[in-house]
């Protein structure tokens, strides 16, 4: 793991100088948590939170793997929710360098199988494909000694905290802009569905919770309601020493964690990168802001301005409370200068909350809050250039590598597995015949339909896995859908043996969903936009004919 730190040294505490630990590949998961309770993150606390009058503190949402939270999402007028909600899902898995504290070495990649670092010079098991020599690298406290030849490597695994996120496939069909999320006559505004659906899949609405909840463990406002009651407190090795609103540490790891997230949604949207852009300057008028905003306008306390106007020229006030250090101004915007929590409310609906910026579980869902964060992101750019320093020095990149980590491991508390390694190998499954493996499981996979972009073997929308991979029995597709209830249907099976008309797979893909009654039924709600995502239907009319024929013939699974 890597230590955080700047000029001021306001990040780590000095126990945390060197941590001396080889990690395999196979235990990345063992060292992060070692890595974590070592480093301890640095000290403090205070009741302030996310979703509370004094701004600071954070957002998450409901515990993945609910089907379907995202009703009511319309885009440039279009619903565009996705087929079956939140689901089940993993983030990229670790395995590749990891740059630790004390000393880098890396692991003796070549051609493929990248091997995981170890701190303190010493090499780590996982190396090269051809079994190369690794170089043991020099660090914080490592030798500058040849390591020793790393063992040959098998299929390695993108570590996204130092490699960054691959484009998530909805990138491709999704749609530019904000979207719209209408409950109770009121409108609220999001980023797009897709964005939402990835998050969930991820378990970053919860993860984003528990960063900032496991920094009010000694505050007392710790809340246990969420992940079946789970107590981030009781792993005192994630706990940083450094608690919410108390200490400049905190404030630059609230400043680096937000960093991390914006850079990988921008790595996982590169064409819808507006999203998380945020203001050059804070909005000082009603056309600043979307239009689903300007009739809500209110002028800002005096405060506010006198405060906003200082964020926003950090050049002409250092000399000013609150911009001694990075960390000083992270918690001076997060909290003593009370901006955090002015913007965090300046928008939300009284009636209309489920992801709304004042919503501390669900509120990075908001188009708003990435606005507002992004501009948080920029002002703190302009701090450092003031310092002359620049967003690329290793500094800022250790702090977001450090925030990277421990989001992850929040995950791992809150859904084991979900920052594992994904499976890079698997078994071929039979060989199968029938209707299904020639017509219809092909329209799933097609170029056109993209339906295994979201519905694929790892990390599936919903659960539900449609095809994607060799690995995938065609038999086992069919028997997920055939008189399985849709977690975005109501009343509606996925598919219904004999009668097309009431199979939820086929109304949503053909268009038809929104000419049905959908009454929601047992926790299943009535989401009926058009799928795949993107508000058209894509289906050609053969491929329409085709789906609705093998269903009118009985839905017979392959053989």
């Amino acid at each position: 793991m890597p230590k955080l730190r700047n000029d001021e040294n306001d990040t780590l505490n000095g126990s945390a100088k060197t941590v001396r630990r080889q990690v395999s590949a196979g235990k990345a998961q063992t060292a992060l948590v070692t890595c974590l309770a070592v480093l301890a993150l640095s000290a403090c606390s205070s009741p302030g939170g996310e979703g509370t009058p004094s701004g600071s503190g954070g957002a998450a949402g409901k515990s993945s793997g609910a089907g379907g939270a995202m009703g009511g999402f319309t885009s440039g007028g279009t619903t565009t929710a996705s087929l079956g909600g939140s689901g089940s899902g993993g983030t990229p898995g670790n395995g590749g360098a990891q740059n630790g504290a004390g000393g880098a070495t890396n692991g003796g990649s070549s051609n493929g199988g990248s091997g995981g670092q170890s701190a303190g010079g010493k090499t780590s098991a996982g190396g090269s494909t051809n079994g190369g020599s690794s170089n043991g690298g020099s660090g914080n406290g490592g030798s500058n000694t040849a390591g020793t030849a790393g063992t040959a490597g098998t299929a390695s695994h993108r570590d996204h905290c130092v490699d960054g996120y691959d484009p998530d496939p909805a990138d491709a069909t999704m749609k530019d802009g904000l979207a719209e999320f209408s409950k109770s006559n009121q409108i609220d505004t999001l980023v797009q569905p897709g964005v939402v659906t990835w998050m969930q899949n991820h378990v970053w609405e919860e993860a984003h919770f528990q960063w900032h909840n496991i920094r009010r463990c000694n505050g007392g406002m710790v809340d246990k309601t969420r992940a079946g009651g789970l107590d981030p407190c009781a792993h005192k090795e994630l706990v940083p020493a450094d608690q919410e609103g108390n200490g400049a540490g905190d404030g630059l790891q609230f400043l680096a964690m937000h960093r991390h997230m914006i850079q990988s949604l921008k790595q996982l949207y590169p064409k819808h990168t507006e999203q998380f852009e945020g203001w050059e300057h804070y909005p000082q008028k009603s056309t600043d802001v979307p239009t689903q905003w300007q009739a809500a306008w209110s002028a800002w306390t005096q405060q506010n301005l006198t405060n906003f106007a200082m964020a926003d020229d950090p050049a002409s006030n250092m000399s000013k409370a609150g911009f001694e250090s990075e960390g000083a101004f992270g918690q001076w915007i997060q909290t003593t200068s009370g901006l955090h929590g002015a913007l965090h409310f300046k928008w939300v609906r009284t009636m209309n909350s489920e992801h709304g910026l004042g919503n501390q579980f669900t509120n990075i869902d908001n188009y708003m809050f990435w606005k507002m964060h992004g501009w948080i992101d920029k002002v703190w750019d302009r701090y450092r250039a003031a310092k002359g320093k620049k967003p690329t020095d290793q500094d800022i990149k250790d702090a977001v590598l450090f925030q990277c980590r421990h989001m992850d491991a929040l995950a791992e508390l809150v859904k084991p597995g979900v920052t594992g390694p994904s499976t890079t190998t698997c078994t071929p499954a039979p060989k199968q015949t029938g209707t299904f493996v020639t017509a219809i499981r092909t329209i799933f996979e097609s170029n056109t339909n993209k339906c295994t972009g979201c519905h694929g073997p790892q990390g599936a929308s919903a659960n539900l896995t449609l095809g994607g991979s060799d690995c995938v029995k065609s038999s086992d597709i069919v028997a997920a859908l055939v008189n399985k209830n849709s977690t975005t249907g109501g009343q509606f099976k996925l598919i219904v043996p004999g009668d097309p008309d009431k199979s939820w797979l086929y109304l949503k893909v053909t268009g038809k969903a929104g000419t049905v009654t959908c009454t929601p039924t047992g926790g299943n709600q009535c989401l009926p936009d058009t799928m795949p995502q993107g508000g058209a239907v894509t289906l050609t009319q053969a491929e329409q004919d085709a789906l609705r024929k093998w269903i009118q013939d009985g839905a017979t699974a392959p053989q």
